[in-house]
């Protein structure tokens, strides 16, 4: 199989499961939350004091693009900004109790109908798939490339 063909099915698949989660996150939760706001929002509920440039590093995303979205998660009440008592310059960002409740049912409502599409594979299936996505990610991240 051609490199492109290889490529090509990846972001026909992943581009679908993307859109099929954020229609999940639409019609299952109803809210004012975008897809793209609510991993930035579960970041920063399961990581204490974390920052802007944590954000912008851990989903490869502008600086921009992080701060539109922490605006928008601080103007709905899930999320305060914290200054660094010793540098000034540093905001922290976490998460209100309404925004960790909010992440806690989204992901409780994600799990029930995810788990309902990987009951269609064996366990096995699930933990190939896994740990073959967690070893492109290890290659890509180390920026190990064979020549």
């Amino acid at each position: 199989m051609e490199l492109k063909e290889l490529v090509d099915r990846y972001q026909a698949a992943i581009n679908l499961v993307y859109r099929k989660v954020s229609i999940l996150l639409k019609e299952k939760i109803n809210v004012d939350i975008t897809s793209d706001q609510f991993p930035t929002l579960q970041y920063i509920a399961n990581n204490k004091k974390c920052t802007s440039t944590d954000i912008a590093y851990t989903f490869g995303i502008g600086k921009s693009a992080v701060t539109a979205q922490v605006n928008r998660l601080f103007d709905k009440g899930l999320i305060i900004r914290e200054r660094d008592e010793k540098d000034r310059r540093v905001v922290y960002l976490l998460a209100t109790e309404k925004g960790r409740e909010f992440v806690t049912n989204t992901e409780k409502i994600l799990f029930e109908v995810l788990g309902k599409y990987l009951s269609n594979f064996e366990d096995e299936e699930i933990n190939t798939f896994i740990q073959l996505l967690e070893k492109l990610a290890r290659i890509m991240d180390e920026g190990e490339v064979d020549e």
